[in-house]
């Protein structure tokens, strides 16, 4: 349950508690959620280059599987 930053400087930020995980959002952004926590670590595009680890998937994302995952109803 780890997530692995590498910095556009070379550097690497590591997050090794349980239940860590990361979002790449649209903009270019990149979110780690410390596990257990509310707090999120925010990279703005261009000071992050990879990412390494626990993906986390947004709602929507979530959402759209549950929808094509459910057995259609019969009336």
């Amino acid at each position: 349950m780890t997530v692995t930053v590498s910095l556009a400087d070379g550097g690497t930020d590591k997050y090794m508690r349980f239940g860590d995980s990361y979002l790449e959002c649209k903009d270019g952004t990149l979110c780690v959620r410390r596990g257990g926590t509310k707090h999120a670590y925010r990279y703005q595009p261009g000071t992050w280059t990879h990412v390494d680890g626990n993906h986390k998937r947004s709602i929507q994302a979530r959402f759209l599987a549950l929808i094509a995952v459910r057995p259609p109803s019969v009336d």
